[in-house]
């Protein structure tokens, strides 16, 4: 176990006909560097993406395992298999509460394409093969997650301080670095103390990231705020 994940050492499996998703002890999984390709992204970037998700730890040891592949010239390089719910966690990627409701929901819509997909296998009298996402089925998802990902922007626009409130909020930053500063050399430091605590405060990288419903609670957070000297 690393990290609280499972490391293996093995080839990435991937069948002859280049499926997407493949399947492995009877499970349905793709890897990290299938991911990155399909999405057009740094492998070593989705490796980050992966370490990083605010996922719990029985969901992570659950859904993404560490293995090692050979390269050209036969060094060592990581790369992590990944389970359905592995992938469709990664790629939609958010944070919060709503967006924690969007990646269940897409995650049961997955659940259903997969049972449809046994369903035509069945009626077609095939043999009960494992599953296999095809590139038509992987197009069809990566649709879906867009949708996803348009749906979750409308929310965040709604939750979100709008313009006229963001330049509220920053006026009223200013007007309490200007009661402080005695110099103008002084400004510089005391925006970066104030917007800092700010940031610390409402755990956001940046002010227009707050909330709607928490503006009030920071106009009264900046008024009574003190530069530290």
């Amino acid at each position: 176990m690393t990290n609280g994940l499972t490391v293996q050492s093995s080839a990435i499996n991937q069948d002859e006909n280049g499926h997407f998703v493949y399947v492995e002890n009877g499970q349905a999984m793709t890897d990290s560097r299938s991911i990155a390709d399909k999405f057009g992204k740094r492998h070593a970037d989705i490796l980050r993406s992966i370490k990083t998700l605010e996922c719990s730890p029985e969901f992570t040891e659950r859904n993404f395992t560490l293995s090692e592949y050979s390269d050209r010239s036969g060094r060592k390089n990581p790369y992590y298999k990944v389970t359905r719910d592995g992938f469709v966690f990664l790629i939609t990627g958010f944070t919060g509460r709503e967006a924690a409701r969007f990646k269940e929901d897409y995650i049961a819509a997955f659940n259903q394409m997969e049972s449809q997909l046994q369903e035509q296998g069945r009626l077609a009298s095939t043999p009960p093969n494992p599953l296999l996402i095809s590139e038509a089925a992987f197009t069809q998802m990566k649709e879906r997650v867009q949708e996803v990902e348009r749906r979750l922007d409308d929310v965040v626009k709604e939750v979100t301080l709008k313009t006229v409130e963001q330049k509220k909020l920053h006026a009223a930053i200013g007007r309490r670095v200007i009661l402080f500063a005695n110099q103008a050399s002084q400004k510089p430091g005391f925006y970066r103390q104030l917007y800092r605590v700010i940031y610390a405060e409402f755990q956001v990288t940046s002010y227009r990231d707050i909330r709607k419903e928490d503006l009030g609670k920071a106009l009264q957070y900046v008024e009574g705020w003190r530069p530290l000297t």
